[in-house]
């Protein structure tokens, strides 16, 4: 069953408005129950916020995106709002004494007073410089991934608070419910234009779609004051999730990478438990194939530690993937390997439990609630390590496979095929990533400061966009091309657990003038041996210059004849067809410094000696020795 044909008649199985309770309200048993580790930490977080005023967000902050590019600036204070209301409530029905009342108002005023809830950034009508604030007369409401955020984040409010806030000033909770009406739910019951809802075009829509419909749910369910609205939002919102699930492969793989999972495949699970407690479990789709493997994505493209496979605009380290709600999906599913995850997870990352996500975090406020109130302490105990030996997500065409299951000791490989019009996408096809002893070397960069280039026809400026800075062969000094024609062809795959092999070929990836008939790589990771080796086959109509094989590396390579050592990983290659040559990457960007932890990456360039149309080379990688 979909989503839609469970939704279509959700008027005979929702729960009211007064009957929805998903967690306790102010005074209610529960808040008392929480571990005094929470308690001390968001309440002497609110502590602190409640002495601060209120920042502004004035115009020419607004401006600064159209005018500069730079989107950072405004979203640090936007969030910050967000945030700070979000801890200020919870304080606020921890202690039930009222001293976070009137900074708690006077976040709601602030926000409500907003001219929109939606970042700059993700305002598409403005063509100039000259055009970088809303004009109220005439543009339609911005219903952006923070406006559906700050919608539920306004909407809890009032579910915890809304008697209290009654009691200062009737105004309070009336607005809150008219601004949510205004801003949230009447522009997604009129329009089918918004590209994320999915209903008015009939392309792939991305993480958009599960993480502004899970809010807008989340909003409709706790806060809308018309029962009618209400049962049309629920229907509506299944209607249009459902969109996000028809462009996915039944074996669940996200091509936006596990960086975004957190707000697509987790965020379709937040809608499916939201639906299923709403309705006393009279809509349930759990058991459907596609719901499970989605869920257990994420924990097949882990590598190790906080490492996670970064394809597309995803970061290598990862620190919360949503844990939780894998586990609570995992009993729901009889998926016990998930589950383990899961616990590993929360086992060694202790430092992030819910109350944490509750005070720094900025999303899915839903979600941490959920985590906040059923804290288990147990869960934080040591845990036995838990890795996938491998998966094929042949949908997205990523490989992955690791030495033996459950460690982290030996060599990982994760390789892709798919196009080059991806969402969120980098002209990577045929790129690979390897790790050894748990340890990044040939890396993927990710993805930088999210900028205005970054998603505008200039993106594929960014080295971290192009294939030349990816672990993919420039042929006649052409680069791969963005766009859905240039794709990945004659893929293969087996995994027999002794044995995996991926193989594709490239070519049809680069431009005509790259020349290429052919160029089919092939990845075969023999465990016995514990060695990984990368074989490539060019043919090309003609060799003006020589082919190069970038490889970008975590760590400086260190070179000898026919051989490079890469922190603990060894690749030997044939020098009489490649000299070898090292350049180092500076990031010059905070958010590669800061995930990375370090302040370049390297560049090993593997260079033909001779020209050749027809060409063949093998790269083989092994653990180097201690």
């Amino acid at each position: 069953m979909t989503i839609r044909e469970a939704t279509e008649h959700i008027e005979t199985m929702l729960l009211s408005r007064a009957d929805y309770h998903p967690f306790p309200k102010y005074g209610e048993a529960g808040w008392d129950k929480l571990p005094r580790e929470a308690v001390n930490s968001i309440v002497g977080r609110a502590e602190w916020l409640n002495e601060k005023p209120w920042e502004a967000l004035p115009a020419t902050l607004f401006m600064e995106y159209a005018k500069t590019g730079n989107r950072t600036h405004f979203e640090k204070v936007h969030f910050e709002h967000r945030g700070r209301l979000r801890t200020l409530v919870a304080a606020e029905c921890i202690e039930h004494k009222g001293r976070f009342i009137d900074q708690i108002v006077n976040g709601i005023w602030a926000i409500c007073e907003e001219t929109t809830w939606a970042i700059p950034a993700h305002r598409g009508d403005y063509s100039a410089p000259n055009h970088a604030l809303v004009d109220v007369e005439h543009e339609k409401i911005t219903l952006d991934l923070f406006a559906a955020e700050t919608g539920a984040t306004m909407a809890w409010t009032l579910y915890f608070l809304g008697d209290q806030l009654r009691e200062i000033s009737c105004e309070i909770p009336d607005r809150i419910e008219y601004e949510i009406e205004k801003r949230i739910f009447i522009p997604y019951l009129t329009r089918v234009d918004y590209f994320w809802m999915g209903l008015g075009h009939n392309n792939p829509v991305n993480n958009w779609n599960p993480w502004i419909n899970e809010n807008v749910l989340a909003a409709a369910l706790i806060a809308c004051r018309d029962e009618e609205m209400r049962v049309n939002l629920a229907r509506k919102i299944g209607r249009s999730a459902q969109r996000f699930l028809d462009f996915y492969a039944e074996d669940g793989g996200c091509d936006e990478g596990p960086g975004y999972f957190d707000v697509a495949g987790a965020s379709m699970m937040d809608i499916l438990e939201m639906y299923e407690e709403a309705t006393n479990g009279k809509v349930n789709l759990f058991n459907e194939p596609l719901i499970r493997n989605m869920a257990d994505y994420i924990r097949h493209v882990h590598i190790a530690g906080d490492y996670f496979v970064n394809f597309a605009d995803a970061p290598m380290r990862i620190g919360n993937c949503c844990e939780e709600v894998l586990m609570r999906v995992a009993k729901k599913t009889g998926n016990d390997a998930l589950w383990q995850f899961g616990r590993m997870r929360l086992a060694h990352n202790r430092a992030r439990r819910p109350d944490q996500n509750l005070i720094k975090g900025t999303y899915y406020t839903q979600r941490t609630l959920r985590a906040l109130f059923d804290w288990d302490e147990r869960l934080y105990a040591d845990q036995s390590d838990t890795a996938s030996l491998g998966h094929w997500f042949g949908g997205i065409q990523v490989a992955t496979a690791r030495t033996a299951e459950n460690r982290f000791d030996g060599l990982f490989l994760a390789a892709k095929g798919g196009c080059n019009a991806e969402s969120h996408n980098h002209n990577d096809i045929g790129n690979y990533v390897l790790y050894a002893g748990g340890e990044p070397a040939i890396v993927d960069a990710g993805v930088g400061e999210y900028t205005r280039k970054t998603f505008s026809t200039e993106r594929y400026t960014i080295w971290s966009m192009q294939s030349g800075w990816h672990n993919t062969a420039v042929l006649n000094g052409c680069d791969q091309h963005e766009g859905r024609e240039y794709a990945a062809r004659d893929v293969s795959y087996s995994d027999d657990g002794e044995v995996m092999d991926f193989a594709l070929d490239m070519a049809a990836a680069y431009v005509p003038e790259a020349k290429a008939e052919a160029y089919r790589r092939e990845f075969v990771f023999d465990r016995a041996a514990n060695t990984i080796s990368v074989h490539d086959e060019v043919r090309l109509n003609a060799c003006d210059q020589p082919t190069r094989v970038p490889l970008l590396c975590a760590v400086r390579p260190q070179l000898e004849e026919g051989r490079a050592v890469i922190g603990r990983l060894e690749l030997r290659y044939d020098p009489q067809l490649f000299t070898a040559s090292v350049e180092e990457k500076p990031f010059n960007d905070a958010k590669l410094e800061r995930i990375w932890q370090q302040k370049s990456l390297w560049r090993l360039m593997l260079t033909r000696r001779e020209k050749a149309a027809r060409d063949g080379w093998t790269l083989e990688y092994r653990m180097a020795k201690e």
